[in-house]
């Protein structure tokens, strides 16, 4: 049988057996954003470019966050709101059926004060389903309810549903008379479980 040689740092320190960081080492990075007193993104990781690309084609509000999703822009001020009332340091709330944000500030340079979000997959899909079926909704009204919460333009539900965009309007103008609401804030404030914000909008 042949011999192995081994050199003296191999027989003083074999490889261990485990990560000595258990299953902290498989665990993926997650998303990372930080926004400026103004509401512009200041740092973004490559993990929150990737969980964002499916978040949200419809056009973003006037006032919304630059550089982030309208349903996450949207998501934002309510954010805000909670850390200035709260005494703990973070909040965190669904963003979509199975993408949770959670938020806390950051102390910058010359006093000001950064918003840092970070991005984590959940498993809330049943949650949200149940939740939906308190609105007694039709099946394809569920299904553009979901894209919705994705923050998906009409255009994109359409091409989803094999649907015409008047269709989805339709479905929408449905949705907000049994749920009550004026907007699609305001929809995803219902059904994720955010304040609601003022129905005017």
């Amino acid at each position: 049988m042949a011999q192995i040689d081994r050199t003296d740092d191999e027989t003083e320190h074999p490889e261990p057996a485990q990560p000595p960081l258990g299953h902290a080492q498989g665990r993926q990075m997650p998303g990372i954003i930080i926004l400026d007193d103004d509401g512009r993104v200041v740092l973004a990781n490559h993990r929150a470019s990737e969980m964002l690309r499916d978040v949200g084609s419809a056009p973003p509000a006037e006032d919304a966050v630059l550089g982030l999703p309208a349903v996450l822009a949207a998501l934002v001020p309510q954010l805000r709101a909670r850390l200035r009332e709260r005494a703990d340091t973070s909040t965190a709330a669904l963003l979509t059926v199975d993408l949770c944000v959670r938020a806390c500030h950051l102390a910058g340079a010359a006093g000001r004060q950064h918003l840092l979000l970070v991005l984590e997959r959940v498993q809330r899909r049943d949650a949200v389903a149940q939740n939906l079926e308190r609105f007694a909704l039709s099946p394809r009204e569920c299904d553009v309810v979901m894209l919705i919460l994705y923050g998906h333009s009409n255009r994109r539900i359409a091409d989803q549903l094999f649907l015409t965009e008047y269709t989805v309007e339709d479905h929408l103008k449905r949705i907000f008379a049994k749920l009550a609401v004026k907007s699609r804030t305001a929809l995803a404030a219902k059904i994720l479980g955010w304040r609601e914000p003022d129905q005017g909008g």
